[in-house]
C-alpha cells in the first residue's frame, strides 16, 4: 500500500467526510509530486508516518467541527429566543394572556406552557456552556476527545431544548387560534417556524461534525473550568444544586412579585423554578460537566 493510500485509508477509518478527505489527499499528492526523487521515500522522510499524520488531521478537524457545531447551535438558539420573547412580549403587552383553559383544550395548552417555561432554561444552559467552551478553546488546534464529547453533549442538549421550546410555541399558537388576534397568530407562527428551520440547520452542522472520530487523550474539563467563581464548589454537587436552586428561586420570586404585584404568586413561581432547576441538575448535571 502506498503512503497516500494508507493516509486516505486512515482518514476514512477516522470518519472524515469525503469532501475534506479528497482535499487533504489531493494537497499531499501535489506536495509529494513537487518533490524530486521517489515520492514514497520523500513522504516518509518529510511528512512522517501516514497513520500519525492522518490522525493529527482528524483530531484537528474534530476540534474545529465541535466548535463550529457549538456556535451554530448557539446562533440557532438565539433565533429561537427572539421568537419566544417577541411572541410573549407582544402577547402580554398588546393582547393579554388568555387562560390556559380558553383554547381548544387544556390538554394541549398545559404541555405547551411547560415546554415554553422549561425548554428555554435548558437551552440557555446547554447552548451557552457549549459555545463558551468552544470560544475559550478557539485557539487550540487539538482538543482531547473527552472534551470534544463534552462540547457536543452540551450542544445537543441545548439544541433539543430549543426544538422543544419552538414546538411548544407552535402548540400554544395552534391551541389559541380561535381566541387570539390573527396578526399575533401569524407573527408567532412565522417566528416559531423560522426558529425550527434555524435549529434544523444547526442540527445538520452538529451531526456532520460528529462523524469525525477524535482520539486525542486528555481530560474533558468541567463546569468549574468554564465558570471559575464556582471552583470552590468542585466536588460538592449537592451544594451547587442547592445554591443554584435557591438563587434562581429567589430571583424569580422577586421578579414575579414585582411584575404581578402578588407575593404569593411570585413565591409559587419561584418554588417551581427551584424545583425545575433541581430536577434538571439531577438529570443533566453529569452530561454538561457540572458533576461527576
Amino acid at each position: 500500500m502506498s503512503w497516500l493510500s494508507e493516509f486516505e485509508a486512515e482518514l476514512t477509518v477516522r470518519g472524515i467526510p469525503l469532501a475534506p478527505r479528497e482535499r487533504l489527499v489531493a494537497e499531499l499528492a501535489d506536495h509529494i509530486a513537487c518533490e524530486p526523487g521517489a515520492s514514497t521515500a520523500i513522504a516518509l522522510a518529510r511528512l512522517g508516518v501516514a497513520r500519525e499524520i492522518a490522525g493529527q488531521y482528524a483530531d484537528e478537524l474534530a476540534a474545529d467541527d465541535a466548535r463550529r457545531g457549538a456556535f451554530a447551535v448557539f446562533a440557532a438558539l438565539a433565533a429561537a429566543a427572539v421568537a419566544l420573547v417577541v411572541s410573549q412580549v407582544t402577547l402580554g403587552q398588546r393582547v393579554g394572556y388568555p387562560g390556559f383553559d380558553h383554547g381548544f383544550s387544556a390538554a394541549l395548552a398545559l404541555p405547551a406552557i411547560l415546554m415554553i417555561l422549561i425548554g428555554p432554561q435548558v437551552a440557555l444552559v446547554g447552548g451557552t456552556l457549549a459555545a463558551w467552551r468552544a470560544l475559550r478553546r478557539r485557539r487550540e488546534a487539538v482538543l482531547p476527545a473527552a472534551e470534544i464529547a463534552l462540547v457536543r453533549r452540551r450542544a445537543r442538549i441545548g439544541l433539543a431544548a430549543g426544538i422543544v421550546t419552538s414546538i411548544g410555541l407552535v402548540l400554544y399558537t395552534v391551541d389559541f387560534i380561535g381566541v387570539l388576534p390573527a396578526w399575533w397568530l401569524a407573527l408567532s407562527g412565522t417566528l416559531a417556524f423560522a426558529a425550527l428551520v434555524a435549529l434544523a440547520a444547526a442540527r445538520r452542522t452538529l451531526a456532520r461534525g460528529a462523524l469525525t472520530v477524535a482520539l486525542a487523550g486528555g481530560p474533558p474539563g468541567d463546569l468549574f473550568d468554564d465558570l471559575t467563581p464556582l471552583r470552590r464548589l468542585r466536588g460538592h454537587p449537592l451544594a451547587l444544586c442547592i445554591g443554584g436552586a435557591l438563587a434562581s428561586g429567589v430571583v424569580v420570586t422577586v421578579g414575579e412579585w414585582h411584575a404581578e404585584h402578588s407575593f404569593a404568586e411570585g413565591l409559587q413561581r419561584g418554588a417551581f423554578e427551584a424545583l425545575a432547576l433541581s430536577i434538571g441538575f439531577a438529570a443533566l448535571g453529569r452530561a454538561i460537566g457540572a458533576r461527576r
